[in-house]
């Protein structure tokens, strides 16, 4: 591009100045993409950064653990951290947002992306460099040959991409026909569910310790209830992802949980739940399920449950 502000990073990083270039093409016609090209001149930067600290990855880490470690490290100090968080969360949400970004996020970016390049040649090039004037690219001096000389190498590479994501489907093609894959006999969901368990040795002594007492297991339930409320009656099921069923009382006439929308499940297990008429004829037990992850969670499911049965004299 001419006269373009960004051609002194050309002096450190050929990679560095395309990618400015590409923000400046950009920048009023097309400010989403100016700041994803933006990220990308970050996680960039970041990395060579890394180079010249000599500081090796045990592991691969994020650009937001990279740029954390910069900083922590006093590599970079407080204005700088700023800067490059700025270009990877803005980055990130162009990526991602159907809506077009404001326009004065990325000129923003494209003012951070030039203090960045005069601190990286300050710091890691000459520290007698003298950084020219900045100044923000007028939209009628944008270069649109340029710009349109870039869109070419990016359909261009994006057709490379394609021709070689589909010469590696062929090459796996071919290695599955002369090493076809034995496949194992897969197990049906009746096997499935048959081998489930309930979690009770995981999970028994949290609901003792909220008072609830353990009373039947079945195959599919384990049965607990508080104190002697008849409505007291909650049910630990053998379901994946752990799961209580409570009462429909606590839900329909208490109105427990209601900020939660939650659908009931319906099962013989839950043999002291009520069981709904419909056209004449019973259907099965149904309550409404909670799931949970952590034993920490299921407490504070149950203390809800137990303040709520305490906040009334008498459950019928």
């Amino acid at each position: 591009m001419k006269n373009s502000v960004f051609h002194f990073i050309g002096d450190f990083s050929s990679q560095l100045e395309e990618l400015a270039l590409r923000v400046e093409a950009l920048l009023w016609d097309q400010p989403q993409a100016a700041m994803t090209q933006a990220r990308l001149f970050g996680e960039l930067l970041v990395n060579m950064i890394f180079e010249q600290e000599n500081m090796s990855e045990v592991y691969p880490l994020k650009l937001v653990e990279k740029i954390n470690r910069l900083y922590r490290h006093d590599v970079i100090q407080d204005d700088m951290y700023k800067k490059l968080e700025f270009l990877r969360k803005n980055g990130n949400i162009a990526s991602h947002q159907v809506l077009e970004m404001d326009q004065e996020v990325a000129k923003e970016a494209h003012r951070i992306l030039f203090e960045l390049g005069v601190w990286y040649s300050e710091v890691y090039v000459s520290h007698t460099f003298s950084a020219p004037r900045y100044e923000l690219p007028s939209k009628q001096n944008q270069d649109l040959d340029a710009m349109k000389q870039w869109m070419d190498a990016y359909i261009k590479e994006t057709q490379a991409r394609i021709s070689e994501i589909e010469e590696q489907l062929h090459q796996l093609k071919e290695e599955k026909k002369q090493h076809p894959v034995v496949k194992e006999k897969r197990i049906s969901t009746e096997k499935r569910a048959e081998n489930r368990i309930v979690p009770l040795e995981r999970f028994q002594l949290t609901f003792e310790n909220a008072n609830f007492t353990y009373r039947n297991l079945s195959k599919k339930a384990a049965e607990f209830q508080f104190e002697n409320f008849k409505t007291g009656y909650v049910y630990l099921l053998d379901n994946v992802t752990p799961t209580i069923v409570i009462h429909p009382w606590l839900v329909e006439q208490a109105k427990l949980f209601e900020e939660v929308e939650i659908k009931p499940t319906r099962s013989t297990a839950l043999r002291k739940f009520p069981r709904p008429e419909e056209n004449g004829q019973l259907k099965s037990n149904y309550g409404y399920p909670f799931t949970f992850q952590t034993k920490g969670e299921l407490e504070v499911l149950l203390q809800r449950i137990a303040e709520e049965f305490e906040s009334k004299y008498m459950i019928k």
